[in-house]
């Protein structure tokens, strides 16, 4: 599966025909899905495991999980939202099963060259290599949050929802993120600003 080639209509489904697709279980709801989504989830999973082979075999299987459990889906959260919750368990299952996690810098420089558009403070493009050392470096929660809440634009709020922890788990945990990452990264490399890391951790 090329996660990179849209599959989709030019025009593309409307929001409300592709959730009745979806939990019909029909096969062109999940290429619709992947027309719209396919590239940001390969790049959320590739920065969440580390790993571009075992990012594009999670995505896929993010997907065929999707058509499964199409007929459950409520629309309680956005159609993005919900596949990154698949998403996100399957890579956790993923960390079980490895104790080290191995990234790959040819493709976040890769990356570097394509749009940018769902990126906020976390510039995949800028210092790759200290980029993915410093993530190499963080536990898997405090991964999480910090691509959640810049890489993926998320409040504070949502993150909370989307990984079932409170608020205050989710800033203590993204107030130690950035500390660590600005401790690891070199000084010329400022993704986060220069208010510090309370301010961001809050909002």
């Amino acid at each position: 599966m090329n996660l990179l080639a849209p599959h989709g209509t030019k025009e593309g489904m409307e929001e409300e025909r592709l959730v009745a697709a979806l939990r019909n279980a029909e096969p062109e709801a999940v290429q619709e899905l992947l027309a719209r989504y396919g590239d940001r989830l390969l790049r959320s999973a590739f920065l969440l495991c580390g790993n571009e082979a075992e990012a594009q075999d999670l995505v896929q299987d993010t997907f065929l999980e999707a058509l499964r459990a199409g007929p459950r889906f409520r629309g309680r959260s956005t159609l993005y939202t919900w596949l990154h919750g698949i998403l996100l368990n399957l890579t956790r299952h993923y960390h079980r099963d490895r104790k080290r996690l191995v990234y790959d810098d040819e493709l976040v420089g890769r990356e570097a060259s394509e749009p940018q558009d769902n990126l906020a403070g976390l510039d995949v493009a800028t210092g790759s290599a200290s980029l993915t050392s410093a993530l190499r470096q963080l536990s898997q929660p405090h991964r999480e949050v910090l691509i959640l809440r810049f890489y993926e634009n998320m409040k504070v709020h949502e993150v909370a929802a989307h990984l079932g922890v409170s608020q205050g788990t989710v800033k203590s945990r993204l107030h130690y993120a950035l500390s660590q990452m600005q401790k690891l990264l070199p000084a010329e490399l400022n993704l986060f600003g220069a208010g510090g890391t309370k301010e961001t951790a809050q909002r």
